[in-house]
């Protein structure tokens, strides 16, 4: 997708069709993972003009491009890439499959690495661009967010390439690719920055002060505005011939690439070893022929995806075939959506018959005869917004894995409502289950993944990342990633900062976490919110104007999900949630509980013992 859309198949070149069957792919490519609407793929290859039997020939399609990619399989097999799923259609395909993910997946990896690993990620991956992104749909609506994208990715890994190489040293060797970088969009700030410094390191006083005033001119004229505070701080060391800006001595560079690698965990996972040595105990019965299941569930952000990706990986290791399926709200009113993921066409005729215990019973003897074959593993994440259908077999299959060589892993978020219950009663009921329940990360995990991502860090900014985050792996990876993206060093003078990043990560991951949940319990969120340290069940009760009975269900599910301390009195698991909650009320909401907290608050200040005050 870097350049021209092009497959290549044992080193051949895949013929995939005309540029409408290929637009058809590369709207699978661009929602990774994700099942993409037959709606939108009708958009990807016809716009707003779409003939009569648009479906029919996006099917043509999709077939054709099958027979394409997978030249070897039965016609049964091949589907294996281009699955059906729920209202349209997901690609499967491996991490490192198509440029644009492997280059995306670098990108990051190369945030957490000794500098000079990094500059070879770094030129490694930029290497796997042949054109600009998505070259063949240049011009068409739907691909210009991902061209975006894209772009922006490959000028940020060239600003950072070229950044690591000046902090090792090397400010003459890039100052000519700098030039041209700063040529290619002279409105990038980071690109002037970076030019500034290497020119002062190279001892070139008077070509740094030049390159700034260039800076500031093309700003005023291009965009009327001054250069922002890194580009002034810059000026004002440059003129001071600050200590600061001298280039890294060697001894900096010695201790910064360690001579013996630590020891890493897979994909950076830490604080996990007693999942990790469940998910491959349940991988070795497997292989011995005894099936089982595991559910992991956890709030948002805990890693329980991380965890089922990596009981994919030890299995395809192991040479164990995995069948996976990830839910979502917006299918959610398509029966067997998940079901088709996990099984494709296969399941296509058992569906459609009239009896529900006769689909179930079709859906198992698949199962079976699958699993005559071979052992396989069947993962399926957010099984809280499956189907209803989906759920219902998958409790019939945890019944009946006895004697069946298939492990079923599951996936569920705590504390949001579901049509799951069912489901979870027989898991846990059942003695084969094993429940994974992920822990937040502690101080010691938070260290080992700052180290991973910016080095070794300071037991002061350690603190106050693993504070930021309440041990959230989620958010955690977000603040690092936002730190790195800065150029933070992991130290006591940047501890600061990690508040000011870390408020914005935690703030977006908890309004998405609330508007997912019912009006009911956003309310409620907000009114304790409102509150602050005098937030009781009556008082929440009153300023939300629900029941008692509502509220309390309500504080159950926010205490389920870790937005709310489980117990009494009411309070946030971090200040920074409550902060995230009352900045997301709208503002005529905001008033009017306010207006309704003021009116309490007249009307109980004469009792005795009174106290507290609202948030404002």
């Amino acid at each position: 997708m870097l350049g021209e859309l092009t497959a290549t198949r044992d080193g051949a070149v895949v013929d995939l069709g005309g540029r409408r069957q290929r637009a058809v792919l590369a709207g699978l490519i661009m929602l990774r993972d994700q099942v993409v609407p037959a709606d939108r793929l009708v958009d990807c290859v016809w716009g707003d003009q779409p003939p009569a039997d648009a479906t029919g020939a996006l099917q043509a399609y999709v077939s054709h491009l099958r027979r394409r990619l997978e030249p070897d399989a039965t016609a049964r097999q091949r589907d294996g890439v281009i699955a059906r799923a729920g209202p349209g259609y997901v690609l499967r395909l491996a991490p490192d499959a198509v440029d644009a993910w492997a280059f995306e997946a670098a990108v990051e990896s190369a945030a957490g690495q000794a500098p000079s690993d990094a500059v070879c990620t770094l030129e490694t991956t930029l290497r796997l661009w042949r054109g600009p992104a998505y070259a063949d749909y240049a011009g068409e609506p739907w691909a210009q967010a991902e061209i975006a994208r894209l772009t922006e990715l490959r000028a940020v890994a060239r600003e950072r390439l070229l950044a690591t190489r000046l902090e090792l040293g090397e400010a003459q060797l890039v100052i000519g690719e700098l030039e041209a970088l700063v040529a290619d969009d002279p409105l990038r700030e980071e690109r002037w920055r970076l030019l500034t410094l290497a020119l002062y390191r190279a001892h070139r006083q008077a070509a740094a002060l030049e390159a700034l005033r260039r800076a500031r001119q093309v700003l005023a004229d291009e965009l009327g505005v001054d250069p922002g505070p890194a580009l002034r701080s810059l000026e004002a060391e440059v003129l001071a011939q600050s200590p600061d800006l001298d280039a890294p001595s060697p001894a900096k560079a010695d201790n910064a690439t360690p001579l013996v690698p630590r020891p890493r965990k897979p994909d950076g996972l830490v604080d996990r070893e007693r999942e990790l040595a469940v998910l491959r105990t349940k991988l070795e019965d497997l292989k011995d022929g005894r099936g089982g299941s595991v559910l992991v569930e956890g709030p948002a952000g805990i890693g329980k995806t991380r965890l089922l990706d990596e009981l994919r990986k030890l299995a395809v290791a192991d040479g164990v075939l995995v069948r996976s399926a990830r839910s979502s709200a917006l299918e959610q009113g398509f029966d067997y959506g998940v079901v088709r993921q996990l099984f494709d066409a296969a399941v296509d005729d058992v569906v459609r018959r009239d009896e529900r215990f006769a689909v179930l019973r079709g859906l198992y003897e698949i199962t079976a005869d699958l699993a005559k074959d071979a052992p396989f593993v069947l993962c399926v994440d957010d099984v809280q917004s499956s189907d209803e259908a989906s759920v219902q077999f998958l409790a019939y299959l945890v019944r009946r894995l006895d004697g069946l060589p298939v492990l079923v892993a599951l996936a569920v978020r705590s504390g949001e409502p579901h049509d799951a219950d069912d489901l979870l009663a027989e898991l846990a009921g059942n003695e084969s289950t094993s429940m994974l329940h992920p822990a937040p990360l502690t101080e010691q995990g938070t260290a080992a993944l700052v180290a991973d991502r910016l080095g070794r860090g300071a037991e002061a900014f350690v603190a106050a990342c693993h504070r930021m985050t309440s041990g959230s792996p989620l958010l955690l990876r977000q603040l690092l990633r936002a730190l790195a993206d800065q150029g933070v060093p992991p130290d006591v003078a940047h501890v600061d900062t990690v508040r000011a990043v870390g408020s914005r990560a935690v703030t977006s991951l908890v309004t998405l976490r609330l508007r997912r949940m019912p009006a009911t319990v956003t309310t409620v969120a907000r009114a304790v919110a409102v509150l602050g340290p005098v937030a009781d069940l009556m008082s929440v009760a009153d300023l939300a104007q629900h029941s008692e009975e509502d509220v309390a269900s309500a504080l159950d599910v926010l205490a389920r999900s870790e937005i709310l301390v489980d117990g009494h009195p009411l309070d946030f698991v971090n200040p920074l949630v409550r902060d995230a909650i009352h900045a997301d009320i709208p503002t005529g909401e905001r008033a009017l509980l306010h207006e309704r907290m003021n009116r309490r608050l007249k009307s109980s200040s004469s009792r005795p013992g009174h106290a507290g005050t609202p948030r404002s």
